[in-house]
């Protein structure tokens, strides 16, 4: 049997989370990922970034053996932008934040169930309630301090006890948790009913894929998302796999794609997401669909090692899709570096997308950039 044509080409159609920086960032980030030394061999260098439209960019990743090998892979990075509707729903004002906390909070216990989420992921549960636990715990202790010093020094003690408040909801912002808060406010809203603007979005995500590959076929293209960009990124390839276009495209099949970090069963939760469900549940048993979902322990915004449909009541036991697999970042990392990475959990989030210390079993800019195609890096890694 003749072995398959070397892989030199390849297409990443990328959905970022809910992040208001755009592709400027990722680009920087990806620039400064392949600029590192790479524990699974060869180089990358990353071209500029250059616009494709008001929504979407892309950049060059070429990957190199070192030094001779495998031909050199040429990958185009397309980022799939929704960050416009990102800032649209990234209210600013501590009054706007006040009214969403506690309408999500009211949705969180309504709809997703605190109780069932924890059932599922006990550190995503933990990470659930930090923001109101931390919030609600901030406006307490404000008013306990103004309240004693009034006894002491009089009016000038609610001032103090004001800006008591005020420094602490400060240093939250900085730890990330009102950009919690504004996740989980959008998670809710999108398993209340499909958002207008994001079913839209999809289409045109749908279109973008297929009228790329059609102008410039390339030997692989995936689909690629990251957590809450997994949640968005569901409806784009629950179309693609249903449009005639896209499956008259030899790259299509099988249909490649690959979530890192998912939070989606914080949605598929809510017993009004039926239109996410039904999706979910199709991905989840189609013949032409290989998708790769790649969680670690350490993430505290994923549900790791957790089925999207676990516990919404949809079937899902013995559905071919997803194909789970758990990132071991701590065998890559040195000790010290490691450390750190532990204390700053917005970075762990990220790992998905860094160039680790040591080899391991997920290299993530080997399999976006790599030689090897999705197919070969899910046989390589094997089952969890």
């Amino acid at each position: 049997m003749s072995e398959a044509p070397a892989l030199r080409r390849r297409r990443v159609h990328y959905f970022s989370g809910f992040d208001p920086r755009g592709p400027a960032f990722y680009h920087r980030l990806c620039r400064d990922e392949a600029a590192k030394p790479q524990p699974q061999g060869g180089h990358f260098s990353v071209g500029r970034r250059e616009r494709l439209s008001p929504l979407n960019s892309r950049w060059r990743v070429q990957w190199h053996a070192q030094p001779d090998g495998h031909p050199a892979v040429d990958t185009e990075h397309v980022f799939m932008g929704w960050d416009d509707i990102i800032r649209r729903h990234w209210s600013r004002r501590p009054g706007a934040l006040l009214r969403e906390f506690f309408g999500t909070y009211a949705g969180i216990a309504q709809g997703v169930g605190p109780m069932r989420a924890r059932a599922l992921s006990r550190t995503a549960f933990l990470t659930g309630i930090l923001p109101a636990v931390y919030l609600l715990g901030t406006l307490a202790l404000g008013a306990l301090a103004g309240a004693l010093l009034a006894l002491l020094i009089g009016p000038l003690a609610w001032a103090l006890g004001a800006a008591l408040v005020a420094g602490l909801w400060a240093f939250g912002a900085k730890q990330g948790l009102f950009w919690l808060l504004r996740i989980f406010t959008f998670i809710i809203r999108s398993g209340r009913a499909p958002l207008p603007e994001m079913q839209a979005r999809a289409r045109e995500w749908a279109d973008t894929v297929i009228a790329m590959q059609q102008a410039d076929p390339v030997d692989e293209v995936l689909l690629v998302g990251h957590s809450v960009g997994t949640l968005v990124m569901v409806d784009a390839v629950d179309l693609l796999l249903a449009d005639p276009r896209w499956q008259a495209l030899p790259a299509s099949q099988p249909t490649r794609m690959v979530t890192l970090g998912q939070c989606i069963p914080f949605v598929a939760l809510v017993p009004s997401a039926t239109h996410l469900r039904e999706a979910l549940h199709r991905l989840s048993h189609h013949p032409r669909l290989m998708w790769w979902d790649v969680t670690a322990r350490i993430d505290p915004l994923c549900f790791y090692n957790v089925h999207p449909l676990a516990g919404s009541g949809v079937p899902h036991r013995g559905a071919p899709q997803p194909l789970r697999h758990n990132a071991k970042f701590f065998q890559m990392y040195e000790p010290a570096r490691w450390a750190h990475i532990r204390r700053d959990k917005l970075t762990t989030h990220f790992l998905y997308l860094m160039t680790p210390d040591k080899p391991g079993n997920f290299q993530p800019l080997d399999v976006l950039y790599g030689p090897r195609t999705l197919a070969e890096q899910v046989q390589r890694k094997g089952e969890p």
